[in-house]
């Protein structure tokens, strides 16, 4: 229950912006108020008097604030109408009569609902002239003669006619009262909500213990959905099952199981939706957020990688323009991407001051765990400073020099060459995907799951990237032909580097020194071999124009024998080795003197039993493009 005592806690720091509309941002909705998507909008005057209609546009602002109940938000195929805004079925008296379907139950308990309302204590002249008007049983009536519904030759309404895809008889209406100033859209009027809350409120049912915050107060067994999205029909909290009665054999009833306070319930699913649809990350039918529970203060987002973390913070002092700008262009292209982790951990440490010895974080990961239930997969709650450092140390020890796409810029996305870390769902995606068009893709199950393992490693200090994700995400990167080069290099090669990288890092072992580290790892030598000749291969055939850009990519050696190379290396060295001799007479003598130098360099670090086809392990990768790196500037240095 601590995850719904959080979120309770979260929605009364933000309690002023329920129903607020910010530019069209994500509304936190207010207790005992739920949406649905409106078809059709009804104008009447405060009296009561029809004005006219329209349909809604579809992707326009249909989606609409309405009040509800416990019965209402909860409904499948029952009669438990809404309390102002509903379907047809439930506020046209005149329904029947146009469709042939008998519905006048729906309405006299829409009205019943609808009227005690408009009587009481809580009423508000919009729900008062709305009861006038639905009482007169002519909603339909006047939808068809303001042409906004459709009849068929028999006079009655027709399911042909479509309106969002959606049958006429199913449409959902939603009113606006004209008064003696402004036209008021009942969904929007913040007076409404606090009316309606009010009185649901004071209907309170039997008290009970809320498991929640250990109070006797009115408790809920129905709890919201629409968790995820407006459509989500999963639920957390969930137990309708009255056949194969799934909560026996521990307790006799399902209260037993679980009770929770209305109230706390509804601050508790509002707040959780109100920050997944403003800063969470939806993807592969998951759901997962990291939020400040004590105040508004928005947090670097851990699910993208640390170059487009912090976008959406207006306070981050850095200047994301400045990638790719002449000030870093006129440096040595290949110490751009230090140039700017430099200055981006700077924006970070500056950041990270603003956090006080009080903050709390909380993260929470959901997964459909049936297509009506969610499951919490993942929670965690920290201190402000405990947040900030672990996400430090997230950036620090598992970042490598790649492209990304920076998404705040004037130009829009735009591709930058820097040190960052790869967002998690790039991990999983280096580990399991497979290029099927221009990106890699792979199985959302999978995706969810790996993302869902690498939580801890990024919130935790001490937990490493399992190592099972990196040898798949090694193995994938040892089949370069089944990539084109961008995506392999980029997404994949430059991605497992980072997860090593990550687990490597420990105290005064740094992957700055990785090769004077590791001179005697067989892996490692046979990486740098790999990128020795896979260098001469590219020197050697690739053609450049006056740029300084490769005027033909053809496939080496190298990338064709990659695969057999971490499985055999010895034998397949030698093939290799073989097949470049007819190179070797297209490079200079100096070009040639300096391959030479470096594979006799590293072969003599070989032990007497090194040499031979055992596999190599994933270490040999950072050797590879450690080695690539060192010579492209070798000769960088002898070109200036």
């Amino acid at each position: 229950m601590a995850w719904l005592k959080t979120l309770a806690e979260t929605y009364d720091v933000y309690s002023d912006l329920a129903g607020v509309d910010k530019n069209g941002q994500a509304v936190l909705l207010p207790i005992s108020h739920s949406t649905f998507n409106a078809q059709i909008e009804v104008t009447i005057d405060q009296d009561g008097n029809f004005q006219g209609a329209r349909k809604l546009d579809k992707g326009s602002d249909v989606v609409t604030i309405i009040p509800v109940t416990e019965d209402s938000a909860a409904r499948g195929n029952g009669n438990f109408p809404h309390p102002l805004c509903d379907k047809l079925c439930y506020i046209a008296g005149d329904y029947t009569s146009y469709t042939g379907d008998n519905k006048e139950k729906y309405f006299e308990a829409y009205m019943q609902q609808l009227q005690g309302w408009a009587e009481s204590d809580h009423a508000h002249p919009m729900v008062q002239a709305v009861c006038k008007y639905i009482g007169k049983k002519s909603l339909i009536h006047d939808l068809v003669t303001s042409k906004t519904l459709e009849l068929d030759d028999n006079g009655k309404l027709t399911d042909q006619t479509k309106i969002h895809g959606l049958g006429q008889t199913g449409a959902n209406i939603r009113f606006i009262v004209r008064g003696s100033s402004m036209p008021q859209e009942v969904w929007k009027n913040q007076e409404l909500y606090k009316k309606y809350s009010g009185y649901y409120q004071q209907k309170s049912g039997d008290k009970k213990l809320c498991y929640a915050f250990g109070k006797i107060e009115s408790c809920s067994d129905k709890h919201p959905s629409k968790i995820r999205n407006s459509g989500d029909k999963a639920k957390l909290i969930s137990g309708n099952d009255e056949s194969g009665f799934t909560y026996r054999g521990r307790f006799t009833s399902k209260e037993q199981a679980v009770s929770v306070g209305y109230d706390a319930s509804q601050k508790a699913h509002n707040a959780l939706r109100w920050l997944i649809q403003k800063q969470g990350y939806t993807r592969d039918e998951s759901a997962i957020v990291c939020w400040m529970v004590n105040r508004d203060i928005l947090l670097p987002d851990m699910m993208k990688d640390s170059i487009n973390a912090c976008n959406d913070i207006d306070d981050f002092d850095f200047d994301f323009d400045m990638i790719g700008s002449d000030e870093t262009l006129s440096l040595n292209k290949h110490d751009t991407g230090k140039y700017f982790a430099e200055k981006f951990n700077n924006a970070v440490s500056g950041y990270v001051g603003k956090f006080e010895m009080d903050d709390k974080v909380a993260i929470i990961a959901l997964d459909a765990a049936t297509t009506g239930r969610l499951a919490i997969v993942y929670y965690d709650e920290m201190g402000g400073k405990q947040y900030a450092d672990a996400i430090l140390n997230w950036q620090k020890h598992c970042r490598w020099c790649r492209t990304v796409r920076v998404e705040k810029s004037e130009e829009g996305k735009k591709r930058v060459t820097c040190e960052c870390t790869p967002s998690p769902r790039d991990m999983a995606l280096a580990a399991f995907g497979a290029q099927r068009s221009e990106w890699l893709e792979a199985d959302s199950k999978l995706i969810r799951g790996t993302v869902k393992r690498l939580l801890p490693c990024i919130t935790r200090e001490g937990v490493k990237i399992p190592p099972d994700i990196i040898k798949s995400a090694a193995r994938r990167a040892s089949m370069p032909q089944t990539m084109s080069d961008y995506v392999w290099y980029n997404d994949v090669l430059c991605v497992v580097c980072a997860m090593i990288r990550f687990n490597y890092e420990k105290g005064d072992r740094m992957m700055e020194n990785f090769l004077n580290d590791n001179v005697d790892d067989r892996s490692v030598l046979f990486g740098r071999l790999l990128a020795v000749y896979d260098y001469m291969e590219q020197r050697a055939m690739f053609e450049y124009d006056e740029n300084g850009k490769v005027k033909e990519r053809r496939t080496t050696n190298v990338k064709r024998y990659w695969n057999a190379y971490s499985s055999r290396p010895a034998k397949t060295f030698k093939t290799i080795k073989q097949n470049l001799v007819a190179y070797e007479k297209k490079l200079s003598a100096f070009e040639l003197v300096k391959f030479e130098d470096w594979t006799s360099e590293i072969i003599s670090h070989f032990a007497e039993d090194g040499f031979d086809n055992r596999a190599l392990s994933e270490m040999y990768l950072p050797g590879y493009y450690q080695q690539m790196e060192y010579m492209k500037k070798a000769f960088q240095k002898k070109e200036q």
